[in-house]
């Protein structure tokens, strides 16, 4: 079970589902308050005296004569009466792509009580998302299968045209510095998590001196496999780590993994049907990775559900597809919210498998062949096919959009020499510890804290050392004390 503190941070993941989870409600309303960097104080938010407000902004910066949208900021103040300004600004994303910040202002005031005694947070949505111009393609179905997803994505393009272009991480971090140009905020302390450590990245990128310090929970490098690899090394290891950590012994990691290869090539020859919220789906090798991938802090319970579906009683199978609902690599429908945002991150920025700029036919050729000249084991258990088609960020997602000139994140480049924290879980098959001292190599001087026994966002942990931590890092500008990772117990094995 979820923590309630990371159950609010489930929606923050590289993984696109969670954040395609939340565009359902994209639609947006305006902002409270007043307009054009105005501020407001009267109810912008359910929180004491926060501030809110908008700065209107180019659709597309290149031409500043013309679209104009509205970014949505709220400014949660710090609560220590006695100091006359906060000791500095807190700049959180939660993630997604695709999350919205500003609705869930109440939570984050008490997730981030601590820290608010002498910060303040800033809290702005991304363009394309909740009070900042929501964005919608009109794809609202999030297909049960791989083929589908990748028709989903291309026609979400094709829909939105060229506007496609103006959703991108540069343009968010871009919105982000005029909100805080607009606010007169000297420098800004960045909390990115997942897919957020992604953006704080490319606002630490293209504005170095608003950049006081970051922290990236869960982060990834701009420059990341899509094939994930690591990720799969990742699962791999989370479910050693569970097993040899357990009180109770009641899985050993080489026999597990075994057994999960055993399963795996069960339902690549045989798939299992069944229906979820009245619709059909498979239950294939492909969604079987994707329950592997998505585990988290459960992933000591895969090896008992693995068990039973090889003794033919797949019910606990079911249900953990139920409850994570994977793409399946075979034919079924289903339904989801729409793409739109999460489509436009995904396929404008992250790297691609394939020359961006060649037909969709080339494209598929690329593809096909690169895959095939990877090593057959490069995934185990489960084969080149089934594992980066689980994750819907990776892989081929992007291969039919229909843009070939569209913008292209930087990937290299000189990142500010400020103090740099990195967290990640060791249990993190979605955005693992590799990729997280990967992206602290971009930065001059970064310091990389793995937490043990924790999952994605590891500030979710149920002793509260993790938070501890950052915001003593945020606080001091420098790493303290860690001896509380050794107290985190370990993920229940059943």
């Amino acid at each position: 079970m979820r923590l309630a503190w990371l159950s609010a941070l489930v929606g923050a993941t590289l993984a696109v589902v969670a954040a395609l989870a939340t565009l359902a409600a994209v639609i947006g309303a305006p902002a409270s308050g007043a307009r054009d960097g105005g501020v407001a104080e009267a109810a912008c938010v359910a929180v004491p005296a926060a501030t809110c407000g908008s700065v209107r902004v180019p659709l597309f910066r290149s031409r500043p004569a013309g679209r104009m949208i509205d970014v949505a900021y709220a400014l949660l103040r710090h609560r220590d009466a006695s100091l006359p300004t906060a000791r500095g600004t807190v700049l959180l994303n939660p993630g997604g792509p695709g999350s919205d910040v500003i609705s869930d202002a109440a939570g984050w005031n008490e997730r981030l009580a601590d820290l608010l005694r002498d910060h303040d947070v800033l809290l702005v949505d991304p363009r394309g998302t909740g009070r900042s111009h929501g964005l919608r393609c009109g794809v609202a179905q999030l297909p049960a299968t791989r083929r589908g997803f990748v028709r989903a994505i291309a026609r979400c393009g094709k829909r939105l045209g060229r506007q496609r272009r103006a959703y991108t991480s540069a343009a968010t971090a871009d919105d982000f510095e005029a909100v805080r140009a607009r606010l007169g905020l000297a420098k800004l302390d960045l909390f990115g998590l997942s897919y957020g450590t992604y953006l704080m990245t490319v606002f630490a990128q293209r504005h170095p001196t608003s950049v006081r310090s970051i922290v990236l929970s869960s982060a990834f490098p701009l420059r990341f496999d899509m094939w994930a690899r690591a990720n799969a090394r990742a699962m791999r290891l989370a479910i050693r780590r569970a097993c040899a950590r357990s009180t109770t012994g009641r899985c050993d990691g080489a026999q597990s993994l075994r057994q999960l290869g055993r399963l795996a090539r069960q339902l690549r020859a045989k798939p299992i049907r069944y229906r979820l919220r009245g619709a059909r789906r498979v239950l294939d090798e492909t969604a079987l990775a994707g329950i592997a991938y998505r585990a988290d802090v459960d992933i000591g319970r895969l090896p008992a559900v693995v068990r039973a579906a090889l003794q033919g009683r797949h019910r606990p199978l079911i249900q953990a597809a139920r409850a994570l609902t994977p793409l399946s690599g075979s034919q079924a429908p289903g339904q989801g919210p729409d793409l739109a945002l999460a489509a436009s991150i995904l396929c404008n920025d992250y790297p691609t498998l394939w020359d961006r700029r060649a037909p969709i036919a080339v494209r598929l050729r690329q593809y096909a062949a690169r895959r095939a000249a990877l090593p057959a084991d490069a995934f185990g258990p489960f084969n080149r096919r089934a594992w980066p088609s689980a994750i819907l960020d990776r892989g081929n997602s992007c291969i039919r959009w229909p843009d070939r000139h569209g913008p292209v994140q930087r990937t290299s480049g000189p990142l500010p020499d400020v103090p740099v924290l990195i967290t990640s879980g060791d249990l993190d098959p979605n955005v693992p510890t590799a990729e997280g001292r990967q992206a602290a190599r971009q930065f001059p001087h970064a310091q990389v804290v793995e937490v043990p026994n924790a999952g994605h966002v590891p500030q979710g942990e149920a002793t509260g050392c993790a938070a501890s931590i950052t915001f003593e890092f945020i606080r001091n500008q420098r790493l303290g004390d860690t001896s509380c990772l050794a107290r985190i117990p370990p993920v229940p094995v059943v």
